[in-house]
């Protein structure tokens, strides 16, 4: 009787134990993303990257055209105050204009490299190819304006600039 009562006891005792250390308990398991979200997600960051590419060119095309203004302004009106051989504060001796050229013409060649990387990232991206052809030709604005930077057409190619970042403008609106 005293081993029943034991025996009894002891099962009592261990009976909660033993049910819950047989329980196991599993996290609920999380189901992994479609293929579909999976592709559409990616997709949509890619066009919110090809957004940000553009929104940061139009931002250094228009700090660029601002300063490029003065100083091809400054360069013209140098240029004609040495033609016209006068004395003024605002003439240059003719190598700081050439040096000024120079800068400006290296400055222009690094603005078409940039538009000529977003142009050949939005062209060889297969989530952005869709809205390459927005894109195509702003390359070749840039290549303009250099060549006109070359030619001293400094205002030329201002406007080709301008027209570089209007068709920036537009494709960034087509960008959805």
């Amino acid at each position: 009787m005293k081993k029943a009562l034991v025996l009894a006891l002891a099962c009592m005792v261990l009976s909660p134990y033993a049910g819950t250390s047989q329980t196991r308990r599993r996290a609920p398991q999380k189901r992994a993303p479609t293929s579909s979200t999976s592709f559409e997600e990616k997709k949509q960051a890619e066009i919110r990257a090809g957004r940000q590419q553009i929104a940061t060119q139009i931002k250094a095309l228009t700090q660029f055209l601002f300063l490029f203004a003065n100083i091809s302004k400054g360069i013209e009106t140098a240029e004609q105050v040495n033609r016209l051989k006068e004395q003024t504060s605002v003439g240059m001796p003719p190598e700081r204009i050439e040096q000024s050229k120079v800068k400006l013409k290296e400055s222009i060649k690094t603005v078409r490299t940039g538009l000529d990387q977003l142009e050949s990232s939005f062209r060889l991206n297969p989530v952005l190819m869709t809205y390459y052809p927005n894109l195509a030709g702003v390359a070749k604005l840039g290549q303009t304006a250099e060549s006109q930077t070359g030619a001293g057409t400094f205002d030329q190619a201002g406007r080709s600039l301008i027209t570089a970042v209007n068709k920036l403008a537009d494709a960034l609106v087509a960008l959805r």
